[in-house]
């Protein structure tokens, strides 16, 4: 018995869904740390706090009754077991209820409840075992992913034994089988659920034409960045790039054409970035790539090597596609839109310059007219 368990607990880790996300996916994991959101480690993690509160409801509510029948059998042990975990519920409840941090974290109560179905699977047989599927349950819509796995995983290796020594080996081997079943089940839909989850964030934050973030996302991350600023001191900048004449490649070439050069350029600039650089699309031809951790004089280098590469780059057959680039850094008491109009107002003064420059703004110390070009002798 204790061989055909390890083979069919192999077995069934090995259905388990892969946790990394595709790196072609978008996915909050994707993002620098400062972006992602603190539950992207489970499926439901923003919605642990409620779907708890409406476990713990339901539980106390079914189970006190079989406390208090407990009592008056003299199944002490396992009446006070019962108690204790819905005393334990309770106070989590009450607190969720309160809009405040539950006392006890949600891992901790895999203790009572465990014990409980343990007791029950030692003093009432069969009966016992049926516990044990929504304590399962349990473990995958509160529990972090991985912790979730760990416990289902433990529950069913620690209590099929106990099965077969209370119950019957017959019992034993259906139970496995069936709660094995049960997990790789829950697994499956978690993972189409997470899925499903990064699609909708996909079509939520990127632009369905070049596969860079969109606007909405943007504005979020500098917005971050501008908090982390002011937290960290960690600097930032921005460069808005426009490509040249590109009115003209749409009525020369079609807006089919113009629409490959789009994205061409997303992916050429996508491939020589780093993995914390965000490109986004402002609108047409106009995108803002952020260099988070990157000072305007960095930025600068950069800049001028992504405009030399993007000239060289055969976007167009029969003609050089060249960009402008306005850059800014990020400085303190700073909202998104100023930071952003800065480097327009540099992306301006390239153009104003001839095209197929980087200009870096001033910083809002300095006057207000000032630009620095840093296009080819400055580099």
């Amino acid at each position: 018995m204790p061989g055909s368990i390890r083979r069919s607990l192999a077995s069934l880790l090995s259905f388990l869904p892969d946790e990394t996300p595709s790196r072609n996916r978008v996915s909050l994991d994707d993002q620098p740390p400062e972006t992602q959101s603190a539950g992207t480690d489970a499926v439901l993690a923003e919605y642990r706090a409620r779907i708890m509160y409406w476990f713990a409801i339901i539980v106390v509510v079914a189970i006190t009754p079989f406390a208090i029948n407990d009592f008056m059998q003299g199944r002490y042990v396992l009446a006070c077991a019962i108690v204790a975990l819905v005393f334990f519920l309770s106070v989590d409840a009450i607190s969720i209820h309160l809009d405040k941090t539950p006392p006890i974290p949600f891992p901790l109560l895999l203790m009572p409840l465990a014990v409980s179905v343990g007791i029950s699977l030692v003093t009432q047989g069969f009966y016992g075992v049926l516990w044990c599927y929504p304590a399962v349950l349990f473990c995958y819509f509160v529990l972090t992913w991985r912790m979730a796995v760990f416990s289902s995983v433990t529950m069913l290796v620690v209590f099929t034994p106990m099965v077969y020594h209370y119950v019957a080996p017959d019992v034993s081997i259906r139970f496995f089988v069936s709660l094995a079943i049960s997990i790789v089940a829950i697994n499956i839909i978690t993972n189409i659920i997470r899925d499903l989850q990064k699609q909708l964030l996909d079509q939520i934050v990127t632009d369905p034409l070049t596969g860079a973030f969109n606007r909405r996302h943007m504005n979020v991350t500098l917005a971050e960045a501008i908090e982390r600023n002011k937290r960290t001191g960690a600097p930032a900048s921005v460069l808005v790039i426009d490509i040249d004449f590109f009115k003209r490649v749409n009525d020369d070439f079609g807006h089919q054409v113009g629409d490959q050069v789009l994205k061409g350029l997303v992916a050429l600039i996508q491939e020589r970035s780093r993995k914390l650089d965000r490109l986004f699309r402002m609108g047409g031809e106009e995108f803002l790539l952020f260099l988070p951790d990157t000072r305007a004089t960095d930025a600068g280098v950069r800049a001028e090597n992504l405009r030399q590469m993007i000239a060289a780059a055969p976007l167009l057959s029969s003609r050089p596609v060249t960009v402008s680039i306005g850059l800014s850094e990020l400085t303190s008491d700073l909202s998104p839109e100023p930071w952003i109009k800065r480097a327009d107002d540099a992306l301006y003064a390239a153009k104003q310059g001839g095209r197929n420059r980087v200009v870096c703004a001033p910083s809002p110390t300095a006057e207000a007219t000032r630009v620095t070009e840093v296009s080819d002798a400055n580099i």
